[in-house]
């Protein structure tokens, strides 16, 4: 579809190799953090029979490992399957993976734009600056954060089905450019409405579905085509290219809307309009989510421009005032901004460098509006928010670089020589920012340790560095973190349920049920302390409370053959043989072949025979 010349190829061959290079030092990082429970400990992504494909279709992301969740992600979780089969846990396939991806959607911001701006270093800048920043890293290289690069993938790939059904062919033929390389003209601009028979608008109305499948936020893709035909595909008023791209795009606007009605009924799993479960300031009150993405809103662009002191679990304080620093600051420069671009407006009439404008401003707010705080989500900033949103910067800046390229070719060279090495000077700094991420996240102890040094009072990173001591068999360390996750913010029950673990090891019974009630009130729906209490209760003598216990697990696992074991394991101790078998029997419906937990379901069931 894209007429590649051979400098095309070129820039294509250079763009994948900075992306591979880049992106090589993150192929034998280990999988950690929500890897564990999206697919480490998730036994619905072990393998890709029909029974596991139809319960990610209908269940939330947490659910195979017995959670409740706001998220829905059918399609990442099929691609995860397809990693376990071919590697396990091995996490090479992973990385190597979620860098393709990452790299071909470099490619199609530098096909789709260079032929769309007709300007091949806009393009090309703009891909080189997406494959080589470091706040992509967040997406690319955390394998749970595959969800960015997916959706993005099928986004920009959406764009270009949707760009290529509405064109005779890719670019617009006969269109003189202007120095800065924009459409200067509007004469021999070739462009048709097939209606939506053509092939490429139907399928890409099922990449927009693979797209939502993927990570909820692609509901923006309506908006981004929306956008997208006034700025690209239309010549007449503005008025009439808004009437005129609603025509076009009318379809992704009903599978978006046919998307949120499932989503907002059979798929609402745990309130998907709203994150917090407590109701707080910030959850209950527009204004005040509005003015702290404001503050986001400032960082972003610091992390965009100067990318240093970057990490997960970022925090901005609330807001609840627009005179706040640096609100005030950020509501004046976008109403600066919206002013400039309404006099580029009145000036341009709405033609070329105007609705190049217009899109840079629009994808980037309309990309990040999902995050913005409209909605309660959980959280106030990630860097890997930026991953499509930054595509539009980075246009702009690819832009700029080329309009004044244009205008020192002629009488400064010496300055032209010297922007060209600043930039390249940057882009080698930004890579190597990205290699110093890729590594980082390849030890988990440092990793969350850099975290802690910007945000200390972190209760996920205190109890997720608590584990990794954990696990290396350091208890003391991890005890003392896990203590500190629940003195900053006594919200998540984790670190109970861990504190717990190592006391029941030591011996102090009573300080561990403790701890493990802890966890169960501030979540009932949380599994994990549920077989270690009714365990100790059934030491101590206390039968019926071990049985109620696991009678409320039965009802969050209901598919988990350990319950039914420790159940048909209460009742045979209380003599209540004939519902001990129907527990028995019930959880080697469950059960793997040749385990463990088949063989002591197995040995009950002979006892009882007995």
């Amino acid at each position: 579809m894209f007429g590649i010349s051979r400098e095309k190829l070129g820039m294509i061959g250079l763009l994948v190799l900075v992306g591979a290079i880049i992106y090589s030092f993150n192929l034998h990082n280990q999988l950690f953090w929500d890897d564990a429970d999206w697919i480490v400990n998730n036994p619905t992504v072990h393998a890709l029979g029909w029974d596991n494909i139809k319960f990610w279709f209908s269940h939330n992301t947490l659910a195979g490992i017995g959670m409740q969740s706001n998220y829905y992600r059918p399609f990442l979780f099929f691609t995860f399957a397809i990693n376990y089969v071919i590697s396990g846990v091995n996490p090479f396939s992973y990385h190597l993976f979620s860098n393709v991806i990452h790299i071909i959607n470099g490619l199609l911001i530098f096909l789709l734009f260079s032929n769309v701006i007709k300007n091949k270093l806009v393009g090309f800048i703009a891909a080189l600056l997406f494959l080589v920043h470091p706040i992509a890293t967040e997406a690319v290289t955390y394998i749970a954060g595959r969800g960015d690069p997916l959706y993005v993938f099928f986004t920009l790939l959406g764009l270009w089905l949707f760009y290529s059904a509405e064109s005779k062919k890719l670019g617009w033929p006969g269109v003189t450019t202007s120095s800065s390389g924009l459409i200067a003209g509007k004469k021999n601009l070739e462009v048709v409405t097939p209606g939506w028979l053509s092939w490429q608008k139907i399928v890409s109305l099922v990449v927009l579905v693979l797209g939502l499948l993927s990570r909820e936020v692609a509901i923006v893709f309506p908006l981004l085509a929306l956008i997208f035909s006034i700025a690209f595909l239309e010549t007449g008023t503005f008025i009439r290219s808004i009437l005129n791209s609603l025509k076009r795009t009318w379809p992704y606007f009903g599978v978006v809307f046919v998307y949120g009605i499932l989503r907002l009924t059979l798929l609402n799993f745990n309130n998907t309009l709203n994150f917090y479960t407590t109701p707080n300031i910030y959850s209950e009150n527009l204004p005040v989510r509005l003015f702290t993405f404001m503050h986001a809103l400032f960082d972003y662009f610091g992390i965009l421009f100067v990318p240093i002191k970057l990490h997960m679990e970022r925090s901005v304080p609330i807001h609840l005032s627009p005179f706040d620093w640096p609100v005030w600051a950020v509501i004046l420069l976008s109403a600066g901004a919206i002013y400039g671009l309404y006099r580029l407006y009145k000036k341009d009439r709405g033609e070329r460098t105007f609705r190049f404008w217009f899109f840079v401003f629009g994808w980037f707010f309309v990309a990040l509006g999902p995050v913005s705080g409209i909605t309660p989500i959980n959280a106030q900033i990630y860097e890997h928010w930026l991953y499509l949103p930054a595509v539009a910067i980075f246009l702009a800046v690819g832009y700029g670089f080329s309009w004044l390229l244009n205008f020192l070719s002629t009488n400064r060279k010496g300055l032209r020589r010297l922007m060209v090495g600043t930039f390249a000077l940057y882009i080698g700094w930004l890579s190597y920012q990205s290699i110093q991420r890729n590594i980082v996240w390849g030890k988990p102890i440092e990793f969350y340790q850099d975290i802690l040094t910007y945000e200390p009072d972190s209760v996920r990173i205190n109890n997720n560095l608590g584990n990794r001591y954990y696990d290396e068999g350091n208890i003391d360390r991890a005890e003392y973190y896990y203590q500190r996750a629940v003195e900053s913010e006594d919200i998540f029950p984790q670190p109970h349920y861990n504190l717990g673990t190592i006391l029941q090891a030591r011996g102090d019974n009573h300080g561990a049920i403790e701890e493990y009630k802890k966890a169960l009130l501030i979540n009932p729906y949380f599994h994990y302390p549920y077989q270690n209490l009714a365990h100790l209760y059934a030491q101590q003598g206390d039968l019926v409370k071990a049985r109620e216990l696991l009678e409320q697990l039965e009802k969050i696992r209901p598919n988990d053959p350990v319950t039914y074991y420790s159940l048909a394991a209460v009742h045979q101790a209380q003599g209540n043989y004939v519902q001990a078998r129907a527990y028995a029997e019930k959880g080697l419906l469950y059960a793997p072949p040749n385990s463990k937990v088949r063989q002591a379901l197995e040995e009950i069931l002979t006892q009882l025979n007995k």
